[in-house]
């Protein structure tokens, strides 16, 4: 409902232009989210479709899609007008980006949007996997707006867990700082669903690998604190060899970065608080004994989870956590200049470690 108010207001604010050309509603496509592509031209190489809503000469609220191919974001705007006798407007919650434009690179497109007053800072970001306009145009019997749908989701996911709130102004903020990676959400389709399938790690503005549900958990513990968070684990007991899974909620995450400049090295220290809502393993948790045991377990699994992460961002050469904002803090302007980072951030020594506290064990199986 939060995108609806927004097109509405959006649609107020017009009606309300003063001495301007009147706008009558339903002459308006105001648009709820836009969708970028790398087409299969040369020529024109940009692909944009958006969404808008309508309303049925019966009364039904209906969504409609229109898709222009260009040289340039304004070029495809000019095209998208003339295929409607409605007058385009901005108001869009949401904007996705398919898999090839986000490999090749965001910023060229994203810059385009900062010199358009109808598209504000806080618009959501994500990544399609395939074709962002395939995505925006599928029919789902228990979606009506995709645009709304996609809105909503975005909103609770960054709720939850806030490196997936994502939107133009931290995709810029971090671009254009040196000290760390931007990240977006990304999404696919297949068959008749919708998924969140983790979060899309990139090296400067070009998309390079995409990190699971699970290690975007892992993530969020390393960029910083959390308060009230939630933590969904999957292990194996090494002794009993026993799979199992454990819930923890009202998770409190303290994050303590410590650098040695001297020899580049960085220590994170992560102190983990959480009550457990749910445990299928065997051992009994009103046990002292046995609560340690599976706390020594969390830790291990933590410590383990974020040095593999680490591995396959240095791999990457990403830096989504903010590292080299932390380095750059502790060293003068002069020495940071002159440092490659790059290189810097392939050769830093990382070491995590972890203390995990598990509370209200209550009735856990």
């Amino acid at each position: 409902m939060q995108n609806k108010r927004n097109v509405w207001i959006t649609i107020s604010c017009l009606l309300l232009a003063g001495c301007a050309e009147p706008n009558i509603i339903e002459d308006l496509a105001v648009l709820e989210a836009g969708a970028y592509d790398l087409s299969e031209s040369n020529e024109n190489p940009i692909t944009t479709t958006v969404l808008f809503p309508t309303v049925t000469k019966e009364g039904k609220f209906d969504t409609m899609t229109l898709t222009a191919n260009g040289k340039s974001v304004h070029d495809n705007f000019l095209k998208l007008q003339n295929l409607t006798s409605l007058k385009i407007v901005g108001g869009q919650g949401t904007i996705l980006f398919g898999e090839r434009l986000s490999k090749k690179g965001l910023i060229p497109i994203v810059k385009t949007f900062t010199r358009d007053p109808e598209i504000g800072t806080r618009v959501k970001f994500a990544i399609v996997e395939g074709d962002a306009a395939k995505f925006l145009k599928k029919k789902l019997p228990s979606v009506e707006d995709n645009a709304e749908f996609l809105y909503n989701f975005l909103e609770k996911a960054g709720k939850q867990n806030n490196i997936l709130l994502t939107n133009q102004y931290r995709f810029l903020r971090d671009y254009y700082d040196d000290g760390i990676d931007p990240v977006l959400p990304v999404f696919s389709y297949e068959g008749e669903s919708i998924e969140l399938k983790g979060l899309g790690i990139f090296k400067g503005d070009q998309y390079v690998t995409s990190l699971s549900l699970n290690e975007t958990q892992i993530l969020n513990f390393l960029i910083g604190d959390i308060k009230n968070g939630t933590f969904m684990i999957s292990m194996k007991n090494e002794e009993s060899g026993e799979n199992y899974q454990l819930l923890l909620s009202s998770v409190l995450s303290d994050n303590d970065k410590k650098v040695n400049t001297k020899d580049m090295s960085l220590e994170i220290r992560l102190d983990i608080k959480g009550s457990v809502i749910e445990y299928t393993g065997t051992m009994d948790l009103s046990n002292e004994k046995h609560q340690k045991q599976l706390e020594d377990q969390v830790e291990k699994y933590v410590i383990t989870c974020s040095e593999k992460l680490l591995t396959k961002l240095k791999n990457e050469q990403s830096d989504p956590i903010g590292i080299g904002r932390v380095v750059r803090n502790r060293l003068s302007y002069e020495t940071w200049h002159n440092m490659n980072w790059t290189t810097t951030y392939a050769n830093l020594n990382m070491k995590v470690k972890a203390n995990v506290n598990l509370i209200n064990i209550g009735k856990s199986k």
